[in-house]
């Protein structure tokens, strides 16, 4: 038996991988900017050094979801890592801050804002300050994060959760004190975005995703897109927006294409000739209207978001990186393998085709056989329920069911959420739906011995990864809750009668 599987899944590997071959010297039409799939050799680039870099990442087990690269308009690299999938959208994080500025820019050019020098209090006319300095504050300086409010990335970006927990995030703002006078010093605070998003909802009468949607997206075959909003159905513009990996690659020809897209002007190219960097956050970094530059590579641009999403951008070069991430992720070395792969790219050393096949297996789970034993240890726990006591996770209990041999996982929560997420097996993820927009997710597990569960809860698309390890003991369970690159959180659960 084992033989005849072994058989059957080499011949779909030889399929997919002539289905790639067939699809890569395809062009994909109404993909933007003339967009083909081709080898890198074809844009003077080494798979060689692809390989390299596609084996590290493997080899350190990276939480990165997908990597594109496109170069002159050509995809050289489109790879998909298990258990992420190339049809899914994914959280952008901060990236998003980034395409709120293209937005910002759109607004301008539309006659929405008449420009990006326009005192923000004009927007609110309703609020009344204590400090006269709020009535210096420019919309560039939202966008440069120089708006002086003492609001800061500092003790993990405190002010903004605290504006997420009050009544009106507007006002909240406008009750901060001031750290420096507006316009003069770098200060990350995403509550200034907060800001622009309502100044957007305000000037245009859509929100920003609506306005994204009809002057960005639509015109750019960006059909796919979500987008957190607060009760007031405002945007979270700091961050949130989801799309595909590919979309975003279409941003980055935006940005390179001085703000065409087949030959249409979306975004002015005076709006993108101010992406410029304005202010210095070190020796290496600068910032400027939502995008980053560093001092070594003044021909980059990049938006860069939290758990290892960025879209990087080397204009002269006509090269794009797109990178999405799980979180635990740092990204900062795929640029140099990049670039190592256009300085070292050699007309006679094509190995192309050992990268498609590279690239096929990372989007597959590795083959496994069957576990007897682990139906038998889930029949054990099966309709097994936990209560546990007040605790930061915000769980009120968790347990266990079994339908038609499958096993899930039921986690009740504090808000009044219940989520049930089918258990993959043998080293296979099963895919469910999150809660929030109801993008996908993956959960496996494992058993390491008769007493003791591990289960990967996978929030694919929203940069959360979660290890829970459940130990059984008669009428209790200690449940282990682990998050890349955070401490443990150990839980004591006691079985409900």
């Amino acid at each position: 038996m084992k033989y005849l599987q072994d058989k059957q899944y080499t011949i779909c590997l030889i399929i997919s991988i002539f289905l790639i071959t067939i699809s890569s010297c395809a062009q994909e039409k109404g993909n933007g900017q003339n967009y083909v799939n081709s080898n890198p050799e074809s844009q003077q680039m080494s798979s060689e050094q692809l390989i390299k870099l596609l084996e590290t990442i493997r080899q350190e087990k990276c939480n990165i979801h997908s990597l594109l690269i496109s170069r002159n308009d050509t995809v050289v690299l489109d790879a998909y890592f298990y258990p992420y999938q190339k049809s899914f959208v994914h959280d952008l994080a901060s990236v998003t801050k980034s395409i709120t500025s293209l937005l910002i820019g759109i607004a301008i050019d539309k006659g929405f804002i008449p420009d990006e020098n326009q005192k923000i209090m004009e927007y609110f006319p309703e609020y009344k300050v204590s400090d006269e300095r709020f009535n210096s504050i420019l919309i560039k300086d939202l966008l440069n994060m120089s708006s002086g409010l003492n609001c800061s990335w500092n003790d993990g970006e405190k002010e903004l959760y605290q504006m997420m927990k009050s009544d009106d995030w507007v006002n909240y703002m406008y009750n901060l004190s001031f750290a420096s006078e507006p316009g003069k010093v770098f200060s990350y605070c995403s509550g200034n975005y907060y800001l622009l998003s309502e100044i957007i909802q305000r000037t245009t009468k859509m929100s920003c995703h609506e306005f994204a949607k009809k002057y960005l997206f639509k015109p750019m075959a960006i059909e796919e897109s979500y987008w957190l909003e607060n009760k007031k159905g405002v945007n979270q513009a700091w961050g949130d927006l989801c799309l595909s990996p590919s979309d975003l690659l279409k941003i980055g020809s935006l940005i390179i294409h001085n703000g065409k897209w087949e030959g249409k002007q979306i975004v002015s190219e005076n709006w993108i000739s101010k992406l410029t960097p304005q202010y210095s956050i070190d020796e290496e970094e600068k910032y400027g209207l939502g995008w980053w530059f560093e001092n070594e590579q003044p021909d980059m641009i990049e938006a860069i978001g939290r758990g290892g999403q960025r879209l990087v951008i080397y204009k002269k070069l006509k090269l794009v990186i797109v990178i999405i991430a799980g979180g635990g992720f740092d990204a900062g070395d795929v640029d140099n393998y990049v670039l190592e792969s256009i300085s070292k790219y050699k007309k006679d050393n094509d190995r192309s085709e050992e990268l498609k096949i590279l690239v096929n297996r990372l989007s597959h789970a590795a083959y496994s056989t069957s576990d007897s034993n682990d139906l038998i240890k889930y029949r054990k726990i099966d309709n097994n329920e936990y209560n546990f006591d007040k605790n930061d996770f915000e769980l009120i209990s968790c347990g266990f069911r079994l339908k038609d041999q499958i096993p899930y996982i039921i986690l009740n929560l504090t808000d009044g959420s219940r989520e049930e997420q089918a258990i993959g097996l043998n080293g296979q993820f099963a895919y469910g739906k999150e809660r929030v927009i109801q993008l996908p997710i993956a959960v496996k597990g494992q058993w390491i011995n008769e007493n003791t569960l591990k289960v990967e809860y996978n929030e694919l698309c929203r940069i959360n990864r979660y290890f829970f390890t459940f130990t059984f003991e008669k009428d209790k369970i200690r449940m282990r809750i682990e998050e890349d690159n955070e401490d443990d959180i150990i839980l004591l659960g006691i079985k409900d009668k």
